[in-house]
C-alpha cells in the first residue's frame, strides 16, 4: 500500500468523527472506534514497515502529531470501556470510582512530568531524539522498555504523547460524570461571543484559579474564589461550577510530592522561552 499519509490522516478524522455519533450508548461506539481504530493501525504498521520518510521533519511531524492522534483515541475508548463496565451501582461507590481513576492520571502526571512539561511547551529542541525511529542497535542505549518496540513502527516516545491526549480525554469524560453525579447543571455558554476555549483539563485550570487567588492578583484579593471561577469559565468557555472547583481543589491536594504540577510545568516552558527560544 503506497499511502498518502496526511490525506489517509484526514479522512481517518472524518469517520471517526462520524462514528462518534451512530449511538447514544457511549458502549456501543466505544467498541465500534476500537474496532475501527485497530483495522486502521494495522494498515499503517504494515506501511510504516516499508516506509522511509523524505525528511527527518516528516517522520518527526508523523510520530509527533499524527501517529499519536489515532492511537490517543484507541487508548481512550479501551480506558472508557475499562471504567464503565466495572462501574458500582451505588452513586457513592460510583463517584469513589470515577475519582480513583482521576487519581491514576494525575499519578501518571506526576511520574512523567518532565516529558509532560516538555511536550506541552510545544518546544522542538529534543524532538529528533523522542520522534525519529532508532535501529535496534540504538535502541539498547535508551530505557529497557524498549526492547520490546517494533523500531520500525515506534520511536521512544509517540506513545508517551498518545497516553497524554488519551488521558485528558478521559479526564474530561470522568470530570463529567462526577458533574452529573453530583446533580450540576451545566450552562450553556455561547461561543460565538469568545473563541477563546480552554484545552487543558479542569483541574489544570482550576490549579491556575487557585494560584492567582492565593497570590491575591485579581482586585487586590478582595474578591471570593467562586467569583473567579464563574469570570474565569466564562472568559475560556470552560464549565466549573462551584462542587467541580472543590472537587478539584481536593484532587489537587492529594498528589505527591508536588501539588502544583501544571504551574509548575508552566513556570519551567516560560522559563525555558524566555532564557533564549524564539517565540
Amino acid at each position: 500500500m503506497e499511502l498518502n499519509y496526511i490525506s489517509y490522516f484526514t479522512e481517518f478524522e472524518k469517520e471517526y468523527e462520524s462514528l462518534r455519533n451512530t449511538s447514544d450508548d457511549i458502549l456501543v461506539i466505544a467498541i465500534e472506534i476500537i474496532q475501527y481504530i485497530e483495522n486502521k493501525l494495522k494498515e499503517i504498521f504494515k506501511w510504516l514497515k516499508k516506509h522511509v520518510f523524505k525528511t527527518l521533519q516528516e517522520e518527526i511531524y508523523f510520530f509527533k502529531e499524527l501517529k499519536p492522534r489515532m492511537v490517543s483515541k484507541l487508548l481512550f475508548y479501551k480506558e472508557l470501556l475499562k471504567v464503565e463496565t466495572s462501574l458500582p451501582p451505588n452513586k457513592k461507590h460510583k463517584r469513589k470510582h470515577y475519582e480513583e481513576s482521576l487519581t491514576r492520571i494525575h499519578k501518571y502526571v506526576v511520574n512523567n512530568k518532565d516529558f509532560y512539561g516538555y511536550y506541552r511547551s510545544r518546544t522542538s529542541v529534543r524532538d529528533e531524539d523522542l520522534f525519529v525511529r532508532r535501529s535496534y542497535k540504538d535502541i539498547f542505549k535508551y530505557d529497557c522498555y524498549l526492547i520490546n518496540y517494533d523500531s520500525k513502527l515506534s520511536t521512544s516516545h509517540d506513545f508517551n504523547v498518545a497516553t497524554i491526549i488519551a488521558n485528558d480525554m478521559l479526564s474530561g469524560h470522568l470530570e463529567n460524570k462526577l458533574d452529573e453525579l453530583n446533580g450540576n447543571i451545566k450552562t450553556k455558554y455561547n461561543p460565538t461571543n469568545n473563541k477563546i476555549t480552554w484545552t487543558g483539563t479542569k483541574v489544570e485550570f482550576a490549579e491556575m484559579i487557585y494560584g492567582l487567588y492565593y497570590k491575591k492578583m485579581l482586585n487586590g484579593g478582595n474578591i471570593d474564589i467562586k467569583e473567579i471561577a464563574r469570570g474565569f469559565s466564562n472568559a475560556f468557555n470552560i464549565d466549573l461550577d462551584e462542587k467541580a472547583l472543590y472537587r478539584c481543589l481536593q484532587d489537587i491536594k492529594k498528589r505527591y510530592p508536588l501539588n502544583a504540577i501544571f504551574l509548575q510545568n508552566l513556570s519551567d516552558v516560560a522559563n525555558n522561552k524566555f532564557r533564549g527560544e524564539d517565540f
